[in-house]
């Protein structure tokens, strides 16, 4: 009777083990890629700073300080800019994230939309189609002056811009998604009596939403793109404000402290975005072990 106990409950203790030492795992393959992140940082940090103190470096190539500063002074600047005051930076930050957002949102929006719909009809995607691909040929920052022409410079320009950058691309993805639904799945939901638009709300639009958030990261640096570019043309606030007025006065220190804010931002959005992806998908096979 015992050996019988001990029999039957071995396999349940070695899953209790198995399932303990996973989390523990993870945990520390994570700390170690952050490590290994954070050392990778602080060398290439490091080496910079050393090279543009020694006078050879200074003078015999680009580690200039007049043309790339320093990271200590661009560290000064951001945590000066931080601070409240007249030269604060969250003003602008502000802007830049605004305009940023409802550009993401306005074009995830109508890209998965209009991507959907197509994927519905063959004879509108075929008449379409050649318009589409046309204008998504097109360099899209030719169209930012006449963007601003058209919608001024206020924040109207910087959220057309940003639609105009995320629109194709997630356009694309999402159609591809709709479209890449294996036909026996829809005949198996047929035939178990589901009604067109059931198929359409519970298998199109779920795996159209998967490849639509693959699409996300990059569509999040296309519309930050977008609106710094807007920023450059015609602006008297934002993140591209402070680029083009650095450069005017030649400041690499706020042109650097500037790029390193808008990788800050953009790195944290796509960080924000894989999140709200985890958790409306947690049904993929993708996230459903993690």
């Amino acid at each position: 009777m015992s050996s019988d106990q001990v029999q039957i409950a071995g396999p349940e203790v070695s899953a209790g083990r198995t399932s303990m030492t996973q989390p523990r795992h993870r945990l520390a393959g994570g700390l170690r890629i952050t490590l290994t992140q954070v050392l990778i940082l602080a060398s290439v940090l490091g080496v910079w700073e050393m090279l543009t103190r020694i006078t050879w470096f200074e003078q015999n190539t680009i580690f200039d300080p007049f043309f790339i500063s320093r990271p200590s002074l661009i560290g000064a600047r951001i945590w000066q800019w931080m601070q409240p005051g007249k030269n604060a930076i969250w003003p602008h930050l502000a802007s830049t994230l605004y305009a940023t957002g409802l550009g993401l949102f306005v074009g995830t929006l109508s890209g998965f939309t209009v991507g959907v719909l197509l994927a519905q009809s063959r004879f509108w995607a075929k008449v379409l189609n050649p318009f589409i691909v046309s204008l998504n040929s097109m360099p899209r920052i030719a169209f930012v002056p006449l963007i601003t022409m058209l919608f001024g410079l206020g924040l109207a320009s910087k959220v057309v811009t940003a639609w105009f950058m995320v629109f194709f691309l997630v356009f694309f993805n999402t159609y591809k998604g709709a479209n890449s639904v294996e036909q026996e799945l829809v005949n198996f939901c047929r035939t178990l009596g589901g009604r067109p638009s059931q198929i359409l709300w519970r298998v199109r639009i779920p795996t159209a939403a998967a490849w639509t958030f693959a699409s996300l990261p990059n569509a999040i640096s296309f519309a930050l793109i977008g609106v710094v570019l807007a920023e450059f043309v015609g602006s008297t606030t934002g993140v591209g404000y402070l680029l083009t007025t650095s450069l005017a006065t030649l400041n690499a220190t706020d042109m650097f402290a500037s790029i390193a804010i808008l990788s800050l931002v953009g790195v944290s959005l796509v960080y924000l975005i894989s999140a709200i992806e985890r958790r409306l998908l947690h049904w993929s096979s993708e996230f459903r072990n993690d």
